[in-house]
């Protein structure tokens, strides 16, 4: 009977093998790569890693890294109940809230998802339709008081709630939204180690050991600086093939001369 191949799976590294570098960058390796005193077992380990590991995610979205934003659809938000100006509808983590301050919860609605920072981008369309998107303006202090109308028209976020004006259609959203990435942590079965979890982005085990080790290295009253700069020069690296890959242009071969040629150096005009 023929024996299945394995499953594909992304070619992630594993926090143990970021963990083996961040001790032999350490110097803990004496005895061996599991190290003497920057162990596994250490609890304080788990807590430097995934101290780390959010350094790192929030540096690189701060460059603006692909990996740390999501796109999201929510179909069917309730019409506003309210005719009144000042009152909103909101959204955040756990339910919709009408202008009049109705609830709507899941499985009626859909909610913001649980890893969201902020919202980068919101636009809206009639429910039901097969329209395009509409973009929603950012109000960076407050909404204005308009009157109710077919569309929200404005967004604002503001203490992780997304509020809007609120339309008197059924409304679909679609928004790109800032996210990170969970911490590692150990199955609830004890099955799958927090140190045996893939580390979710490609080629990022220097930066991520480095970052590791600055948290190590600061309980040490080391002076700041040592690893940081180097972590952060290698997070740049990993974000730097991302530009490359999105700025790259087409290559097109030139004439020989002049706007046309006829192969020989003579422009034909």
């Amino acid at each position: 009977m023929p024996i299945p191949t394995p499953a594909p799976s992304a070619p992630f590294d594993t926090v143990d093998s970021v963990l083996n570098l961040v001790r032999s960058k350490m110097l803990d390796t004496i005895g061996s790569l599991a190290g003497d005193i920057l162990t596994d077992a250490q609890p304080f380990m788990q807590e430097y890693t995934n101290a780390g590991w959010r350094e790192l995610q929030f540096f690189l979205a701060t460059l603006g890294y692909s990996a740390f934003k999501m796109p999201f659809i929510g179909v069917g938000y309730p019409v506003v109940d309210s005719t009144d100006p000042a009152l909103w509808t909101s959204l955040n983590w756990s339910q919709f809230v009408n202008a009049s301050g109705t609830n709507y919860a899941p499985p009626y609605v859909a909610v913001l998802p649980q890893n969201v920072i902020l919202p980068l981008k919101v636009s809206e369309r009639i429910t039901g339709t097969q329209s395009r998107f509409s973009h929603m303006q950012m109000a960076k202090d407050s909404l204005p008081e308009t009157r109710k109308g077919v569309y929200n028209g404005w967004w604002l976020w503001e203490n992780n709630t997304l509020y809007m004006p609120g339309s008197i259609y059924s409304m679909d959203l679609r928004m790109e939204l800032a996210i990170y990435l969970p911490d590692f942590v150990t199955s609830p079965d004890g099955s799958i180690l927090w140190s045996a979890r893939p580390v979710p982005i490609m080629r990022a085990k220097t930066a991520l050991a480095l970052f590791i080790a600055d948290e190590v290295d600061g309980a040490r009253n080391t002076p700041a600086g040592g690893f940081k700069a180097l972590a952060e020069q290698a997070a740049r690296q990993i974000y730097n093939i991302e530009v490359s890959q999105k700025q790259r242009v087409p290559t097109q071969r030139q004439p020989f001369c002049g706007r046309r040629g006829d192969g020989y150096g003579m422009q034909v005009w």
